[in-house]
């Protein structure tokens, strides 16, 4: 079977023998394996029982990226990166099965969402999440309805986690010429002049307003080991590595790990409005390079 349903997640294999695993606790993509060869970092010290969100994979940031800097705002009281990647998804079932393509989905509404945050955020919504695989892509595809009576406001991101060999050997391309803001450096504001992405210290970095859909990623495999990263309705793009004394901190997080992952995050950093009985959507399809 193509599709194997197991209590804790659910394992996707293509018959090129691509495959990958979401876990129902945040239907967290925790592996994505092209031609053998993980492409998805997962933390060592990860925890996988569902008593903390999963570091690695593909966490879903929803309904907030940071905590809230203004006391009044209504996600305030929430942890970082919101609820969605810290509840248990619900299993909806196989919505493509063919020789080119698997697809699946898992829902979330507000309803199942753990008590204490449920109080701190009572807004009443309903979370679709599509994973598509094929031999050589994966799609994430998330739908946001309001199913609350009236508007609320809304981050949301695919915090993506990749694997790399040696992060000095990492490029990324296709935010130049972006102002971003350096979280590393107090929030400034600085201008990327330069062509490409290296990481050789903490990177903490906001995108705004990207027009180019597309970002290249050169993790330093050479061939078939690259990707291209193609944003669907998601206007902002984070790229994160928390180098050396930031590792350290991370008590899920390997000290030495930093040098195998890097996070090129597309999202919504900007607060989204949505009305009551509407619905946004939005995703990344990301593709090995030939």
């Amino acid at each position: 079977m193509p599709v194997k349903v197991h209590e804790e997640k659910v394992i996707l294999e293509h018959p090129s023998g691509s495959s990958t695993e979401v876990y129902f606790y945040g239907a967290t993509v925790t592996s994505w394996k092209y031609r053998e060869k993980e492409r998805l970092f997962l933390s060592k010290d990860s925890i996988l029982d569902g008593t903390k969100a999963i570091r690695g994979g593909i966490p879903i940031v929803f309904p907030q990226f940071a905590k809230a800097s203004d006391p009044s705002a209504e996600t305030a009281a929430l942890p970082q990166h919101g609820i969605a990647r810290v509840s248990k998804w619900e299993w909806l079932g196989i919505s493509v099965d063919n020789d080119s393509q698997i697809s699946v989905r898992f829902g979330l509404t507000d309803t199942q969402v753990p008590e204490n945050l449920r109080q701190k955020w009572s807004k009443k919504f309903k979370l679709t999440y599509t994973v598509t695989l094929t031999e050589d892509t994966l799609s994430n595809t998330l739908a946001v309805k309001n199913e609350d009576a009236g508007s609320f406001d809304f981050n949301t991101l695919l915090h993506t986690y990749y694997l790399v060999p040696d992060i000095s050997k990492v490029s990324i391309k296709g935010l130049s010429n972006i102002t971003y803001i350096d979280k590393v450096e107090n929030f400034t504001m600085v201008l990327d002049t330069n062509d490409s992405i290296k990481i050789d210290r903490e990177v903490d970095r906001i995108y705004p307003n990207v027009s180019q859909d597309e970002i290249y990623i050169d993790l330093g495999y050479g061939a078939s080991g690259n990707f291209i990263l193609k944003k669907i309705n998601l206007k902002d793009t984070v790229v994160w590595n928390p180098w050396v004394d930031r590792a350290r901190k991370l008590s899920d997080f390997g000290d030495e790990e930093y040098k195998q992952m890097v996070c090129v995050e597309p999202g919504t950093v900007s607060y989204i409005t949505l009305n009551a009985g509407e619905t946004w959507e939005g995703g990344q399809i990301l593709s090995i390079t030939p």
